[in-house]
Parts: C-alpha cells; structure tokens; sequence
C-alpha cells in the first residue's frame, strides 16, 4: 500500500492512506506490526511501526482516506541517522512536498 506522510517526529509517523486494512488485516490495533519504507529526498528509509489510532478523512463522499498515527518500535541505526538528519535539516522549506511512504504487515 501506498501513502503520504503528515507528520514526523523521532517516534512516531503520521501518514494518509486510502484504506484502513490491507486484505483482511487492519492497519491499527492487535499490536500490528507494519512495514514502512519512506521515500526522503536523498534516500530511503526503512522503519517498523505500530498503528496506535486513525481518523476518517472524507474529502467527497466517494472519496475516503484515512490519517493514520504510528509508532516507530523498530529502525536501523543507519536509517535512524540518515531520518534524523532529514528532521532536522530536510524540512525547513515551508510547504515541502511531503515524503512518499509505502509499507506492508508482516
């Protein structure tokens, strides 16, 4: 599944999908554990987070998406650095075009 990111911070993701569950297995809840790989300017970054809560987002009525709030719990050293840096650095620009996201259960 593919999506976009609205949020970063060093613990957490906040990202816009547009479906709530890939196949039969929910996006949040049971302690899920998702696959997350996001796309930063330079590079890519992979993480491993739980859904901890999601909100609807109708913006038509044929057109639902939904915001999802995630907890990184697992990440690489290396991908730490490089996140962290885009944290820091990579978002000063007001209006940036927000970093492509994909990700998987497990």
């Amino acid at each position: 599944m593919s999506g976009q990111t609205v949020d970063m911070s060093k613990t957490g993701i906040g990202f816009m999908v547009s479906a709530i569950r890939i196949k039969e297995n929910y996006l949040v809840g049971h302690d899920r554990l998702l696959n997350v790989e996001i796309d930063l300017p330079r590079e890519k970054v992979r993480m491993q987070v739980v859904g901890r809560r999601y909100e609807r987002e109708g913006i038509h009525d044929s057109v639902e998406r939904y915001v999802v709030g995630a907890e990184i719990v697992k990440i690489s050293d290396d991908d730490r650095e490089i996140y962290e840096h885009f944290l820091r650095y990579g978002a000063k620009r007001r209006r940036a075009t927000a970093p492509g996201l994909e990700m998987g259960g497990r």
